[in-house]
Formats: C-alpha cells, structure tokens, sequence
C-alpha cells in the first residue's frame, strides 16, 4: 500500500512509488516554500507538509482537489503563472509537462519563481525506454501517449488535460539547460520488462551504438552513461531533479 494511503488522506494523481521517489529527492534538502502544481487531488502537497514545507498548492481542475488544511488556486502552467519572482525554495511539477503546449514556458516559469539554489522536481512518462521505444516501432506512438483517446469521465472534457507532448530525457535535458538549471538526480519510479530476452538483446545493441558515437568525448561519454543507466533504459516514469544555477 502506498505510503500516502497509510498517512490518510487524498489517493495520488500519480504512478506507484513516484511521490515516495520525489520526497527521498528532497531529503537533505532546507525546507521553505514549496510549490505544487499541477497538485491534482493534493496527495503530494500533504506529504510535502508533512516534511516541513509550507505548501502552495495550484492546478487547472481545484474541483478535484482534496487535501484538508490547505487550498488549492487555479493555475494554467500553459500560461505565466500567477507568482512573484523568486519565491518559492522549491517547485513539483509532478505529471505536468506531458500535459503542456510549451514545455519550454514551464521551465523558464519555474526558473522565474524559484529562488537561486531552489529546487526543481518533474515527472513524465519515459519515452526513451526500451519498452516505450518497441510501442513506438510497433504502434506508431510512445508508452502513455494515446493521441484520439477521449477524455476520462472524470475530467472536464473542456480542459486540456490530455497527454501531448511526449518529452524524452534529451530534450528535457536540454531545455533545463538552456534555462538555468543544473540536473542533480535522474531516478524512476519502477523498472519494467528489465530481464526479458528481447530487452537485453535491444540493450545490447543500444549500447554498442553509444560507445561507436562517443569515444573520445567526455561530454559525450558523460551523456552516455546517463542513456545507457537503468533510469533511462527499463524506468516507467522518469524523475528529475535539477536546481537552479543561473536566472534566464
């Protein structure tokens, strides 16, 4: 059972074991501000609260939203979000940026109301495993990204919640980058299909094409390690968590 589920309180809008990986990133980390968003039903933002942060929480659907003792504001990360510069001491865009039309206006916003040195945690599906790569080939789209699909009936159908923009670890990297952040941690929630035949024979290959590509580069060996780890390689959901170095 999930360890959320054993405090009480609101059921997680995420895949199992992502707010117990995302709160072990903060370990070690000064409490201050913390900002949710998009909070879903709030499970996130209690934990949160529970370790000493004090919590703003925002999301498109407040309707939804069940944490007792804290509020719930109506943010559109499509849009500049409603926060002073340098504000909070960290930000969880946990199931967030797969959801976005600009992936890019969500980082730059985070470097924006973050302070220097805070903390930026984000979730998204891994479309660069092995797994999500055989859906690619096989079904014309990556693990989680079902373009058509209608919307759950639990939703709003008006609001846009669907998964469209399937960010892989490369070019999440590189928007980080290009906007002020340092990545300090790459983790996954679970790994999947890790010691079948094919994914180790896929491995196999995959890796060999890496090493032919990034002899004698360092940075480019650097890379390598990171898209050859079992993160990268066999993890459901990748979690980063990067912090901010420089504003933009």
């Amino acid at each position: 059972m999930s360890e959320q589920l054993l405090h009480g309180g609101p059921s997680p809008d995420a895949a199992p074991f992502v707010h117990e990986k995302i709160r072990v990133m903060l370990d070690g980390e000064p409490r201050g501000l913390l900002l949710d968003a998009p909070a879903g039903k709030g499970a996130f933002a209690l934990e949160a609260k529970r370790l000493g942060y004090e919590v703003t929480c925002g999301d498109i659907e407040c309707a939804r939203f069940e944490a007792e003792g804290l509020q719930c504001e109506r943010v559109d990360l499509n849009h500049a979000w409603p926060y002073g510069d340098a504000r909070f001491d960290a930000v969880a865009c946990i199931e967030a940026i797969e959801h976005l039309e600009n992936p890019w206006l969500m980082v730059r916003e985070a470097n924006r109301v973050l302070k220097r040195g805070g903390v930026f945690l984000v979730t998204t599906p891994n479309v660069l495993s092995i797994k999500s790569r055989m859906s690619y080939l096989l079904n014309g789209y990556p693990n989680y990204f079902y373009f058509g699909v209608t919307h759950s009936p639990d939703f709003d159908e008006e609001l846009p919640i669907d998964h469209i923009n399937p960010v892989g670890f490369l070019e999440l990297r590189h928007i980080l980058a290009r906007n002020g952040f340092h990545i300090e941690a790459i983790d996954t929630n679970r790994y999947v299909h890790r010691n079948r035949l094919l994914t180790k024979i896929l491995k196999f290959f995959i890796r060999n094409r890496w090493r032919r590509r990034t002899r004698n580069n360092p940075a480019e060996i650097e890379l390598r390690t990171l898209m050859l780890s079992p993160a990268i390689l066999y993890g459901e959901i990748l979690l980063v968590k990067a912090r901010k170095v420089a504003e933009v």
